[in-house]
């Protein structure tokens, strides 16, 4: 046959690609996002319906915005954005435990001499950092490391995502087109970790006939999972996915604190802590020459607070998992947003730049500048037109914080708890507008406020309750008890 059959350990019928969306805007998660048919990079499951050709696998050049200039993703600092292939010791591939409990990565196996310039630089190296993560195929499979209970793991930096690294492989899976109808298209998995079947190519013959057989003439994806306590944070010991950019502090150099680490942070300041004074709900369309009746109807939402210091507000808002570490730090609300390395991305950890993720949420907490509402307001209209950041920007309430616990540990506590019981991002149920009313009415007791835009309201259910509870099987040292 045309395969290499006696490597094949099942085949299923492929649906056609996800028709998922990506704001062109340079941020990346408002409900109902312009169409760019961009797929995401990460799955709940071992789902095979995104598998595409290399040709077909776009990178952020597709979602440039209209007017806008295009993203920078690698800085002046170039070997930041270096893929690395190398095998890891034995005994830290050990130590990693993947198995079925952590995210799902996918990427794209291409062959040694892939030379596509959509996807390729001009000193031969492929693109790095892109949407769906792409690596030779020796470099790649030459890299892995076998454990001495059979696991695979890969410990380099995968397509230069320095938070892609101590994957456990999964799964390899090919499509077989027998016609020129998509219709008849199938997947076939050459390895699969859940049946502990198939073969894995890494001997020099095995790779030449990867190559000869399918390479050569198909696409091939693989399957990798990050270690287990990926499904509730960045790191192993700070467990929730929040962060805090902390770029505001009286002497202290801007940094990003992330999870439960943040409560930590937050003892270590001294003084008393800042209370949260005020809230106000504000939402606005992203910025487009043309704007169509869909794009007219599509907004985001986020809070503005105030603090009782009155020094600077902060912005709070739900988005797409790694969206900003995945798109290089440019947050709409932050003047430095088209710098080739806005001081946001600087602060970022490596593990926190990672392919954005369309079904997850994170929540992130910006202190900006402007020292309340008006000021905000102002940073808002000046950013406003078709050529710039916002549409038709504009604040839906405004309350004080009746809260009795209102420090700021108090009001990290409530994101993480929150965070915590709705860890998915639905674009039609769960997304930034219902966050955004769920912190409001929390904060304010004003339970009469809904989603800021009408088409979210109809889906919307209050989970106000989620502020107030730790979530259950997390360990009692989770969560710091503020000081």
């Amino acid at each position: 046959g045309d395969y290499p059959t006696h490597m094949v350990v099942g085949n299923e019928f492929n649906r056609s690609a996800a028709d998922l969306t990506y704001l062109s805007a340079g941020v990346v998660e408002e409900f109902g996002a312009p169409d760019a048919s961009v797929p995401t990079s990460v799955h709940s499951s071992d789902d095979e319906s995104s598998l595409l050709a290399p040709e077909e696998v776009p990178s952020l050049d597709t979602v440039e915005a209209e007017g806008l200039p295009p993203p920078t993703l690698v800085s002046a600092r170039r070997e930041s954005a270096s893929a690395v292939y190398e095998q890891i010791d034995a005994d830290a591939a050990e130590g990693v435990t993947g198995g079925v409990s952590g995210l799902v990565w996918h990427a794209q196996i291409v062959p040694d001499n892939y030379k596509d310039p959509k996807h390729v630089l001009e000193n031969g190296d492929l693109r790095p950092r892109r949407p769906m993560p792409q690596a030779r195929a020796t470099e790649f499979f030459k890299s892995l490391v076998r454990t001495r209970d059979g696991r695979w793991i890969f410990g380099g930096v995968l397509n230069g995502w320095p938070a892609l690294t101590n994957l456990e492989l999964r799964s390899i899976t090919f499509l077989v087109r027998p016609g020129k109808m998509r219709l008849n298209t199938r997947v076939q998995r050459l390895f699969d970790a859940s049946s502990n079947t198939g073969t894995v190519p890494v001997t020099p013959e095995q790779l030449q006939e990867l190559h000869t057989k399918v390479l050569s003439r198909t696409s091939m994806r693989v399957t990798l999972h990050a270690p287990s306590w990926s499904e509730r944070g960045y790191s192993a010991d700070s467990p929730g996915h929040v962060f805090w950019f902390d770029s505001q502090g009286d002497g202290r150099p801007p940094r990003v604190v992330h999870g439960t680490g943040v409560l930590r942070a937050l003892r270590e300041i001294p003084g008393p802590e800042p209370l949260v004074t005020r809230a106000h709900l504000f939402g606005h369309r992203y910025a487009k020459l043309k704007e169509s009746t869909k794009d007219r109807l599509i907004y985001h939402s986020a809070l503005l607070v105030e603090w009782d210091h009155g020094r600077h507000t902060t912005v709070v808002e739900l988005a797409w998992l790694h969206g900003l570490g995945g798109y290089g730090g440019k947050s709409n609300f932050y003047e430095d947003r088209d710098a080739p390395r806005p001081e946001l991305y600087a602060c970022f950890p490596a593990y926190i730049k990672a392919p954005w993720v369309m079904g997850r949420g994170e929540v992130r907490v910006l202190d900006v500048p402007a020292k309340d509402r008006a000021s905000f307001q102002a940073f808002l209209d000046a950013h406003t037109g078709p050529r710039k950041r916002f549409l038709e920007p504009r604040f839906a309430h405004s309350g004080d914080v009746r809260l009795g616990l209102r420090a700021r540990s108090h009001f990290f506590r409530y994101l993480l708890n929150y965070i915590a019981h709705n860890p998915r991002y639905v674009e039609e149920s769960r997304n930034c507008q219902t966050f955004a009313a769920d912190l409001y009415r929390h904060l304010t007791g004003d339970f009469s406020v809904e989603p800021f835009s009408a088409v979210c309201r109809p889906l919307y259910t209050s989970r106000v309750r989620d502020f107030l509870y730790a979530p259950q099987g997390w360990p009692d040292d989770a969560f710091p008890v503020p000081a």
